[in-house]
């Protein structure tokens, strides 16, 4: 007799490649192009490239929500949508069918550092956060021990050859493999009839902070001074900030209360696309007289430009943290919003 229950659709499994360089490459001096590298090959199979760069509130695209011209700034919820619908992955959480929603897997090649912040892009747009996660170590060490790769070039390929790895209907909004995010959305982003068919709710995305809320934490800090820290070493409206950023936290300023607790520590010394482990990270907190676990406690996270932040995120999550809207933010334009020239905010600078 067949069983009447109800079968659950096999999971999709989707690899995201979300290499990006921060910095030159240290032997030839030169910037990586990650997309390039995504399109010659080798990658793991059937993956997508997503640029944050691409995917984001940029100036170009929409200048009324970043007039500053900030980089790499959260995208809308229905650009998110769109480019998700492009790359034929399927999400969103809460809809009731998490049968439906794809299990995304993100790597980086050797020499990126950042994938974190992949992770908390989906994850912040409402992607179902069981349903993504980090591959520990790079794409070399994944060949290194084996693993299966595509390692023929995309260049000159005709895009939906290889299957499933874009919507239906979006062809032509890639080149050799590569979404063009900016025709995507002069096409479709204002066009009402076109439904997005990845499902979320969000429209902005979760867990951010603008300038005015670092603002506030920054000014109870300064009003009431070290003296007046309450008990469990923080000022009368909870909130600690803690920036990521490395020798640029010393070298070009931070804000007043601001404590540091550099990205790189929370990675493995030995391969920085793995985290440390989890007492590890726990004694970085400690040490800075970071109670994660402090119910009463606000974290916003700052960095240089939003990226690095999501290590420390990504480990207070690892570390047990419940993430709320209001215990948990990153603040999205960072230093780069906070510390220009023209905006007059309280900073520290470092002493000659």
């Amino acid at each position: 007799k067949e069983n009447s229950k109800k079968k659950t659709p096999p999971q999709k499994l989707v690899f995201v490649d979300g290499s990006w360089y921060h910095r030159p490459d240290p032997i030839t001096n030169l910037f990586r192009n990650p997309s390039l590298e995504f399109q010659t090959g080798p990658r793991l199979p059937n993956a997508r490239y997503l640029d944050m760069d691409a995917i984001a509130s940029s100036q170009e695209l929409f200048p009324e929500r970043n007039p500053k011209g900030l980089m790499h700034m959260m995208p809308t919820g229905r650009l998110f949508r769109l480019a998700m619908d492009a790359f034929g992955i399927s999400g969103g959480a809460g809809s009731g069918m998490d049968d439906h929603v794809d299990h995304v897997i993100i790597y980086a090649k050797r020499g990126a550092l950042f994938t974190p912040r992949i992770w908390f892009l989906f994850v912040s747009m409402g992607h179902d956060p069981d349903r993504v996660h980090l591959m520990q170590g790079s794409l070399e060490d994944w060949i290194e021990e084996g693993g299966e790769v595509e390692d023929f070039s995309l260049l000159g390929s005709e895009d939906g050859e290889r299957e499933g790895t874009v919507g239906y209907g979006f062809e032509r909004f890639f080149d050799q493999g590569i979404l063009n995010v900016t025709r995507l959305f002069h096409e479709y982003y204002h066009t009402e009839e076109v439904q997005t068919r990845y499902r979320s709710s969000v429209e902005e995305a979760l867990n951010i902070c603008g300038k005015q809320d670092v603002l506030n934490a920054v000014n109870a800090f300064l009003e009431q001074g070290e003296s007046k820290r309450n008990g469990d070493g923080l000022v009368d409206d909870n909130t600690i900030i803690i920036d990521t950023r490395g020798s640029g936290y010393k070298r070009k300023g931070h804000m007043p209360s601001a404590i540091h607790l550099p990205y790189s520590q929370l990675a493995s010394a030995d391969n920085p696309l793995v985290l440390r482990p989890k007492e590890e990270l726990r004694k970085l907190f400690i040490e800075r007289g970071i109670d994660v676990m402090n119910p009463k406690q606000k974290i916003i996270l700052s960095c240089g430009s939003g990226v690095s932040v999501c290590h420390g995120y990504l480990a207070m999550k690892i570390l047990g943290l419940e993430m709320t809207e209001e215990n948990t933010r990153i603040y999205d334009g960072s230093w780069m919003e906070w510390g220009r020239d023209d905006e007059d905010n309280p900073k520290i600078f470092p002493t000659i």
